[in-house]
């Protein structure tokens, strides 16, 4: 029987290749053509879900239930938590300009709009990521890859408008070393779960950071 177009396309190594940098357009598209962090998230978590589904990749999410190693676990927890607190202790140092609460208020999160962003994005991003990102594009290799750093750097992207140069940098490291580390996890679970938990708590702990300290003062 002979595959469809559809089949050959998704099938071939070019579109697996090209799905790492679907965030980038997305961030783009939303950021800095419609000026709107809702339009970017969405645009994002629709790209990967388009790319899930022509990449017949979703049978990665059954990963969400693997890989219960409580010692793992916890220890991946812990690591997720410290983003948060580690962004608190380095704040001051960070050059954030005075005006960000204008500056995300223009892109579309206001003082009233940032609990329900903060609900959407940590209760579907970091498991949707994890399915993406350590799923359909997982690797086995205990080496980095380069998945790990084009997964840091789409964030560095959003954060350019924010921080200096020198900490983008310190970002995209220590990005990617989350991204290997929770590639790892995987590889040693057989599974999603650690790493999609400690991803949730790192996204939901830097996003209260930012909250209690740009929005609540």
């Amino acid at each position: 029987m002979q595959s469809s177009p559809e089949n050959l396309l998704t099938a071939s190594p070019r579109f697996r290749r090209a799905a790492p940098y679907a965030p980038y357009l997305a961030v783009l598209v939303g950021m800095y053509l419609f000026h709107s962090a809702w339009a970017a998230v969405l645009l994002y978590h629709l790209g990967m879900a388009l790319v899930l589904t022509l990449g017949r990749g979703w049978g990665a999410l059954r990963g969400l239930g693997a890989g219960r190693q409580p010692l793992g676990l916890a220890a991946t927890s812990l690591f997720g938590v410290s983003g948060g607190v580690l962004l608190y202790v380095l704040w001051p140092l960070l050059g954030v300009p005075p005006g960000v609460g204008a500056s995300l208020a223009h892109l579309g999160i206001t003082q009233t709009a940032w609990p329900a962003f903060i609900a959407y994005f940590c209760l579907v991003n970091p498991w949707l990521e994890e399915i993406y990102w350590r799923g359909y594009l997982g690797d086995s290799a205990a080496r980095p890859v380069p998945n790990d750093v084009l997964f840091a750097g789409y964030h560095v992207l959003v954060l350019a408008s924010f921080i200096r140069w020198p900490w983008l940098l310190a970002v995209l490291v220590v990005l990617a070393g989350a991204g290997w580390l929770w590639r790892q996890q995987a590889r040693r679970t057989g599974g999603l779960l650690a790493s999609a938990v400690s991803h949730f708590l790192a996204d939901t702990g830097v996003f209260l950071t930012v909250y209690l300290l740009v929005i609540r003062r």
